[in-house]
């Protein structure tokens, strides 16, 4: 039976740090990728986020972990965060706690939202936008598997 009392109190529930990050508890960001109930947590079975789940956060703690290696002397970012719209077996929402905030699309600066207005997710290469969607194709020339975006478009100066 699934320990309830448990998942739905991570580490930093309610904990609102300043953040180097600016982010607030109650944000609605999207993961990157990760992995939700891993080994089984509080009885729940793993599952796999898929990239771009809306998910909201419920706990921020800024720490000084590895503030010897950012530029302003800032530490790492952790949080605790719920799915929006993915829950479990028995209704509660999937929660995750103690994720590093790279977990996340918004933590990198090159994410952005496409620029022609259809709210689809990205990043910025150069003077490219690129969807984090796609698929992947045949082989290359060199053996590695190509990955084809299903939008990508030329940013103007």
């Amino acid at each position: 039976m699934p320990n309830q009392e448990k998942y739905l109190n991570p580490p930093n529930l309610g904990r609102a740090d300043d953040n180097k990050l600016g982010w607030k508890v109650g944000d609605i960001f999207h993961v990157s990728r990760t992995r939700a109930n891993g080994y089984g947590y509080c009885g729940y079975e793993e599952i796999d986020l898929p990239r771009e789940t809306a998910v909201r956060i419920i706990g921020i703690k800024q720490t000084t972990l590895n503030a010897c290696h950012d530029k302003n002397g800032e530490g790492d970012v952790y949080i605790d965060f719920e799915c929006v719209d993915l829950k479990n077996p028995d209704g509660t929402l999937v929660t995750c706690g103690n994720r590093h905030a790279w977990s996340l699309l918004e933590a990198n600066p090159d994410h952005m939202v496409c620029p022609d207005g259809s709210g689809d997710l990205g990043m910025v290469r150069g003077d490219v936008w690129m969807s984090y969607a796609g698929t992947y194709g045949a082989d290359d020339r060199y053996g590695r598997t190509e990955y084809i975006r299903n939008k990508t478009i030329k940013l103007e100066e």
